[in-house]
């Protein structure tokens, strides 16, 4: 039976089956539905009053979700007023006169109790409730106030009833739930009996019932109040349970670092944490508690143990952990708050950032109030940031808060202790940092009520900052007498070696340990092993040997008699392991354990053994060296173990460092240099040994590794740990190498590279490790080039390390096979070792580019918004961005891969840096603000706030301690990093402060500004020391060398500059870029400039001649930053075509880039045998083109402004040109010499033609005329007047006789040659003709114009034939083929349309220009189309035959086949399409990834590189200074058959 007093009999549901977390707000109601028909969502707080219950508001912290689960256990509930008054006394006259109203209450319920009588008093209880619930809602207005007493309790009944609806009673309130049941029975039976005797008589005396009535409602009154009281305990429990599982999940604190978690098995192992033997310390132990307890104001704040490796700090932290937690004395003033116990064994237990939330989690459960404080403050994302912000936010501010709250209750404050051990075991230096940051907090605010106790080794750094620090103790464990230290040990050990107490040995053993502690631990382990179960007789002889001839020195220095004793006692171990063996023996063991400690992470026995030990093919593992090395392992027991993945680790550092000290480890002596090299040697064994082509046996290229669900257990299949551990560590084991000059390793490495470092790129792919190929390739490049005459191997290394990263860093590396089908047959540069990889693989794709060998970038990062800044960490792992979408960017800088992104600034971040030890970026904003941002937790550690607009540049000091930025408010500002505070304020600058650096010694300030200066700043003073002038507009930036010889600054007037920085004069000027230089930088050795600028190239300058090493023309739109490598090997630079790209810095002078126009291209023509195509551009040159080639045959200059238009002679010798210059031009073709030049117009030249006979040509122009000029002699013989607008275009008929011309008058007109009059006036577009053209039978005039349309004109009749609709924008420019049968137009929309003559229908669309189309042409064989466009670029597309047209017309947006052969030949063509995704900036725009995928989309076939720009067939070449390729798949194996593109045996030249 359910333990429910009010429902147990009526509901089978238990009244105490589960608690509502939640319960539902509402006023009070007087309905008797059941509380599971509506289940109320907060718990009720009861009024005694009867008023209506009162509910909290929804939790949104832990706190308040605590608050009104807990709220009931402060019960409002007083203690009814039934048992404060006294018996009410007989009714005056007066309520007598009154008795037939009030009686109404009294009579009711007595006469409506037989209708509830039950044998179920429980039931009858629930029953009685509801009904004087009815009687008073009919009679409330009549009731006297006992009366109302009676109906309060009722419906505080009703109350308890719903809210406890569901629950099952256990522990503590079990009692009170059985006398509230108990109490409401003898109540209810009393209620019936005076129902019965009232139903006898009839007539009752109204004010004794209605007073006994109230005496029995009084004690179930009472009991309830006891029964809520009971009940409230444990719902206080459960708020506590909740409040603590939240804080968990926030805080995310160490468990492992807590003294009360339990070691087991190889945790155990691993770390031992034991409390000091009962009789040791005791005098250290008795300080520190003293300490602890001591009250007064001038106790300090932080206690810090330090000593010696081995001398017993954690034992001691660890005893006073759990004496102020578990067995805690009464007179104690103190308890435990928190503990972090470090150590380098578990990875929550090294790092610094999980020390402050676990010690905050560990305080929020012993206080209460500081963890309410802590729920409400809800600053739990400071988990992920620094220290520094992490104590201010969890701790300092809520414990201050908090404590302030009890300081209104003395009785309520206590005071808490706060261990932290071994500081020293911290990571990179991160105790150091941490206890800075502590004592910088409690020196700038106190934390009363809080006391640290740390123990650490007496590092400089530590006892630096300890001792700087005013409110500490200090105790060295070196210092304690000598005597307490011997006893201490001595009770040690006897207790772990009882039967040693009193004997002999036991004095051996105490003068052996020599004051460590960590010496008397190894010595119970050496003869305490777990396998054999030494008996005490074995351990006497074994300390007999170990005691025997040994000396210790006579030193007054307790740390060389103790470290000449540890070492003893190494010695004996490793003798004890190592005697008796035979020469060989003794080495293979040996060198195993060598293996132990020199191994780049730890590894099994197994593979250690693998590496060293050259295993035969012996099938029975009992004869297997792993068997040696569990031997050796087993042997050493004392000072090495195993972890739970079985890797092998040290107790202690002091044994490695005894092994790699010869002086004290003699003949065990591990030579690290010589142990590096015989790895490296092993690791190459392994890797020759196990790599091989498709090692993992993929079976078809066409999908990706993580849709291939076979390859992770082929991989763990084919790649054994020791060739795991092989292909990651083995540079990390060359560089701890010191190369010879005629080093073995050389050849090995050599070996290496000639085919097998592929195979290591694609395994270590497999291996989820392609980060590490491009850093290990460059160590081994920086080891070999090291050595004399070994430069050329370097460089291969070098080139081998760029390949990895283009392979690691695209989207081949998604797919293993797509390592040698997409990135070895894309990769540009003909240079070894790729040059000779590809010979072994004949059968990859065919990859035909023009691009020249710095085109292509290794790493490409998408952003997604305009790059304004980048910047690179000093230990080339990272690579920072700043961009227009208000954040700052961290990539991997081996794969491109995006760490981190930091939010925070309100607008465009436009500069970034890392701090020089890359622990910091800082950046700079739009916003007006400088943030510095902690790198491995991605979080702002500080705003620096000051400027009042743009903060266009920001840069550390080389210290890290100050920031200096410059801003549009015209002042260049200087920061305290520590304190976030302005130094001073540099004022100087008339304009915007666009960049400014520091010196490397951080004396200087250098500042480029809008006002055409760089001037230098001395930091110490603030005062200008040079102002640098000579730019003729805005500078952009500026940058000194890491010598701080020299400055370099870019400026608006298109120059970068490079200063003196002693004399302040310009020492050279670079000029190359056609646009604003808007970023300079130095390389690392300053021999090298990187510049970009708005003409989208990024240039590399040689600083000693001044010349262009390199024209990096790889970003879409301008470039806006560029930053060297840590190594100066590569230049970062970002760009607003919204990307982050990396690409190698030439190691010597490169050849020109590509050449093409600069400007828009305006038109374009074929020669009449299709081998040449001219060109004219707004870059007033002429241009021309192999046309099957793309090579530029030459370019001819003159013009001095853009040239419009160009035409050849129909022999093909010359080729006119006309010009905004207002003069056409007539140049021979062989010579590119000017022949002559025709001047007469008035206004621009748009268009010029050639008669058919090459005797005369016809020139249009914007002074409404056009000329006819005979070429002979240069003369004018017609001007044609008439139009009444500009002419944009001319034509010749094939016979010559006629020209036609269109115009900005919206006319097309046709000119008699011979007479120079008008023979027709053609009417009908609705905006200007910008092109006129006739076809070669004269039987058609074609026109395209400004509205859209290209018109079809009969010659004879002078009629419209047709009006061809379809391009979106402009018309530019028509063109028939030269037998009549189609059109091609060029329009605004960048589309060019080929139209069928007679019947007007599109036959293609050719889509691939990026910008206005201004000119089309046919080739005399009508194969080909070339066009001219806007996007500086000439493109000539296939439409021979039928079959281009019919597939352009089905799929005018998809790639399907691939262009043929340039030298012609038949090609096989394989489908394709250009996989596209959805730009996230624009629904309607699509943007290549690279991909080229099946039909279907599902087969991955190739990537190609986008910057490639992959030419869409049927554009077979395009004439450009950006590269273009296009692919071949013929005789290439794919899918299935992919294997087969790699054959053993390389092919020949």
């Amino acid at each position: 039976m359910a333990d429910n007093p009010l429902q147990s009999s009526i509901q089978s549901k238990g009244f105490f089956s589960r608690l509502k977390r939640r319960l539902n707000p509402g006023s009070r109601s007087t309905s008797t539905r059941s509380f599971l028909d509506h289940p109320p969502a907060q718990p009720v707080v009861v009024e005694d009053d009867g008023a209506a219950p009162q509910h909290s508001k929804e939790c949104t912290s832990v706190a308040q979700l605590e608050e009104p689960v807990c709220k009931p256990l402060v019960v409002t509930t007083t203690k009814s007023s039934f048992a404060a008054s006294s018996p009410t006394p007989s009714p005056s006259p007066s309520a007598k006169d009154d008795l037939k109203v009030t009686l109404r209450f009294t009579q009711m319920l007595m006469r409506r109790l037989p209708e509830i009588v039950d044998a179920n008093p429980v039931k009858m209880a629930l029953s009685l409730v509801k009904v004087i619930i009815e009687i008073k809602d009919i009679v409330q207005d009549n009731m006297d106030a006992v009366e109302r007493r009676i109906a309060s309790t009722a419906s505080q009944l009703m109350i308890l009833e719903k809210a406890f609806t569901n629950w099952s009673s256990h522990g503590d309130e079990q009692e009170s739930t059985t006398e509230f049941k108990k109490t409401l029975e003898d109540a209810l039976r009393n209620l019936s009996q005076l129902s019965n005797e009232w139903i006898g008589r009839r007539i009752a005396d109204h004010e004794e019932e209605k007073l006994q009535i109230a005496a029995i409602f009084e004690s179930v009154n009472e009991a309830r109040i006891h029964f809520e009281l009971a009940t409230g305990i444990r719902v206080f429990k459960i708020a506590l349970i909740l409040m603590q599982l939240s804080l968990l999940d926030r805080l995310k604190p160490s468990l492992i670092a807590d003294h009360k978690y339990h070691l087991v098995g190889k945790e155990r192992e691993a770390l031992r944490r034991t409390v000091c033997t009962p009789g040791t310390r005791v005098h250290i132990l008795r300080n520190i508690i003293s300490w602890a307890n001591d009250t007064s104001s001038k106790s300090q704040d932080i206690y810090w143990l330090f000593g010696p490796a081995g001398s017993g700090k954690s034992t001691i932290a660890y005893t006073i952990a759990r004496r102020f937690e578990l067995t805690a004395d009464v007179d104690d003033t103190i308890v435990l708050g928190g503990n972090f116990l470090c150590s380098r064994q578990f990875e929550e237990t090294r790092y610094e950032t999980y020390i402050v939330r676990t010690l905050v989690y560990q305080l929020s459960l012993k206080s209460k109030t500081f963890a309410d404080v802590l729920c409400r403050s809800g600053r739990f994302e400071t988990v992920h940031r620094d220290v520094r912000a992490q104590l201010e936010d969890l701790l300092v501010e809520p414990w201050r808060e908090s404590y302030s709250i009890l300081s209104n209750d003395p009785s309520g404050q206590r005071r808490y202790l706060v261990v932290i051990d071994a500081l020293d075991e911290i990571e990179h230096q991160g105790g150091p940092r941490f206890l800075r940051d502590l004592l910088a907090v409690i020196d700038d605010t106190p934390l009363p009520g809080l006391k640290f106790f740390v123990t650490s080794r007496p590092d400089p750094d530590l006892v630096k900052h300890v001792e700087s620090f005013g409110r500490k103790r200090i105790f060295r464990l070196q210092d304690v007498d000598k005597e307490e230290v011997q006893a201490d040990i001595a009770k040690y050990l006897e207790a772990s070696l009882p039967h040693c107490k009193g004997l002999g040995e036991m004095k051996s053993l105490l003068q052996f340990a020599g004051g460590l502690f960590i010496c008397a631990a190894t010595l119970v382990r050496h003869l305490t092993p777990t396998r054999p179960n030494l008996k005490p007789a074995e351990q006497k002889r074994l300390l007999h040997k170990l005691f025997s001839d040994t000396v210790a020195p006579q030193s007054p220095h307790l740390s060389s008699k103790a470290a000449f004793l540890l070492d003893t006692l190494y010695l004996r171990i490793l003798t004890d392991a190592f005697s008796d063996l035979e020469s060989e023996d003794f080495s293979t063991r040996l060198q195993i354990l060598h293996t132990f400690f020199c191994t780049a992470d730890p590894v099994s026995a197994s593979t250690a053994t693998k590496l060293v030990c050259e295993e035969s093919e012996e099938t029975d593992p009992s004869f297997s060296f792993t068997e040696v090395a569990i031997d050796v392992l087993s042997q050493l027991h004392a000072v090495v173990y195993t972890d739970a993945q079985q890797r092998i680790l040290s107790y202690h550092k002091s044994f490695s460092d005894f092994l790699f000290d010869q002086d004290r480890s003699k003949e065990y002596w591990c030579d690290l240099a010589a142990h590096h090299r015989l790895l490296f040697e092993s690791c190459f064994r392994v890797m020759n040994s196990e790599l091989k082509f498709n090692i993992a046996a993929i079976s078809t290229s066409f999908i990706l590794d993580s849709d291939n669900l076979e390859l992770p257990r082929q991989v763990e299949k084919k790649t054994p740990p020791v060739m795991r551990y092989s292909s990651r560590n083995w540079s990390h084991h060359l560089s701890n190498t010191i190369p010879a000059a005629s080093d073995p390793l050389l050849n090995i490495l050599a070996d290496f590279l000639q085919l097998r470092a592929l195979f290591w790129i694609e395994a270590m792919n497999l291996l989820n490790s392609r980060g590490r190929c491009d850093p290990m390739l460059r160590v081994a490049s920086n080891w070999v080039s090291s050595v004399p005459n070994h430069s050329a191997l370097a460089q291969q290394f070098a080139e081998a390390a760029s390949f990895a990263l283009y392979f690691s860093g695209s989207p081949a590396s998604s797919s293993t096979p797509h390592l040698y089908i997409s990135s070895l047959a894309t990769w540009s540069r003909n240079l070894e070792p790729c040059q000779t990889w590809r010979k072994y693989f004949p059968r990859i794709p065919d990859f035909v580019t023009n691009a020249t060998e710095q085109t292509f970038p290794l790493l490409r990062m998408e952003v997604g918004s305009f790059v304004r800044a980048v910047a690179c960490s000093g230990d080339g792992r990272w690579v920072a961005s700043g961009s227009y979408d208000n954040l700052v960017r961290v990539w991997h800088a081996s794969t491109g891969e995006l760490r981190s992104v930091l939010r925070g600034h309100a607008k465009g971040v436009v500069s970034v840096e890392f701090s020089s030890d890359g622990t910091h970026i800082a950046s700079g904003s739009r916003d007006g603000s400088v943030r510095v941002w902690d790198l491995l937790s991605g979080e702002v550690k500080s705003v620096l706030r000051g400027h009042i607009d743009w903060v266009n540049s920001v840069a550390f000091s080389s210290d890290g301690a100050r920031i200096v930025s410059g801003s549009n408010d015209k002042s260049v500002r200087v920061w305290d990093v520590s304190t976030g505070e302005v130094q001073s304020v540099l004022w100087g600058h008339t304009d915007w402060v666009k960049s400014v650096a520091f010196s490397s010694d951080n004396t200087w300030i250098v500042s480029g500004s809008d006002d055409k200066s760089v001037r230098v700043w001395d930091v110490s003073t603030g005062e200008v020391q040079r102002v640098l002038e000579g730019h003729a507009d805005r500078v952009c930036s500026a940058a000194f060398s890491s010598d701080g010889d020299h400055i370099v600054s870019g400026s608006s007037d298109k120059s970068v500059r490079v200063w003196g920085m002693a004399t302040g004069k310009v020492q050279i000027v670079l000029e190359g870029h056609t646009e604003q230089v808007n970023s300079v930088a130095f390389s690392t050795n300053g021999t090298r400039i990187a510049s970009g600028s708005s003409d989208k190239s990024v240039r590399v300058w040689d600083v000693l001649t001044g010349k262009v090493r390199s024209v990096l023309e790889t970003h879409t739109n301008r470039v806006n930053s560029v930053a060297f490598s840590s190594d100066g090997t590569r230049v970062v630079s970002g760009s607003d075509d919204e990307s982050v790209q990396v690409c190698d810095m030439p190691t010597s002078e490169v050849r020109n880039v590509l050449e093409g126009h600069t400007f828009w291209i305006n038109s374009a023509a074929f020669s009449s045998d299709g081998t040449l195509i001219a060109s004219g551009s707004g870059d007033n040159t002429v241009r021309v083109w192999d046309a099957s080639t793309g090579r530029v045959h030459n370019v001819l200059e003159g013009h001095t402004h853009w040239v419009n238009s160009v035409a050849f002679s129909n022999d093909g010798t010359h080729i006119i040109s006309g010009s905004n210059d207002k003069t056409v031009r007539v140049w021979d073709v062989s010579s590119g010499k000017v022949q002559s030049v025709l001047e007469g117009h008035t206004d621009w030249v748009n268009s010029v033609a050639f008669s058919s006979d090459n005797t005369r040509i016809a020139s249009g122009s914007n002074d409404e005329s056009v000329r006819v000029w005979d070429v002979s002699t240069g003369k004018v013989s017609r001007v044609l007047k008439g139009h009444k607008g500009w002419v944009y275009s001319v034509a010749f008929s094939s016979d010559g006789a006629c020209i036609v011309s269109g115009s900005h008058d919206r006319s097309v007109r046709v000119w008699d040659v011979s007479t120079g009059q008008v023979q027709s006036v053609l009417n009908g577009h609705i905006d200007r003709v910008n092109s006129v053209a006739i076809s070669s039978d004269g039987t058609r005039i074609a026109s395209a114009s400004n509205d859209k349309t290209v018109r079809l004109w009969d010659t004879l009749t002078c009629q419209m034939q047709s009006v061809l609709e379809g391009h979106t924008y402009w018309v530019h420019c028509v063109a028939f083929s030269s037998d009549c049968t189609r059109i091609a137009s060029g329009s605004r929309d960048g589309t060019v349309r080929v139209w069928d003559v007679s019947t007007g229908r599109v036959l293609g669309v050719l889509v691939g220009h990026t910008e206005w189309v201004n000119s089309v042409a046919f080739s005399g064989d009508d194969t080909r189309i070339v066009s001219a466009s806007s996007d500086k670029s000439l493109r000539v597309w296939d439409v021979s035959a039928g079959k281009v047209q019919s597939m352009l017309e089905r799929h005018p947006d998809q790639v399907r086949s691939v262009p043929s052969s340039l030298d012609g030949t038949p090609d096989i063509r394989a489908p394709y399409l250009m996989q596209k995704i959805s730009d996230p900036e624009d629904d309607d725009n699509e943007i290549p990834t690279g991909w080229l995928v099946s039909h279907n989309a599902n087969d991955h076939l190739m990537f190609v590189p986008p910057s490639a720009n992959l030419l869409v067939p049927p554009a077979i070449l395009m004439l450009s200074s950006l590269p273009s390729s296009y692919v071949r798949f013929a005789g290439a194996a794919l899918g299935d058959q992919w294997h087969k593109c790699y054959s053993p045996v390389p092919a020949c030249e």
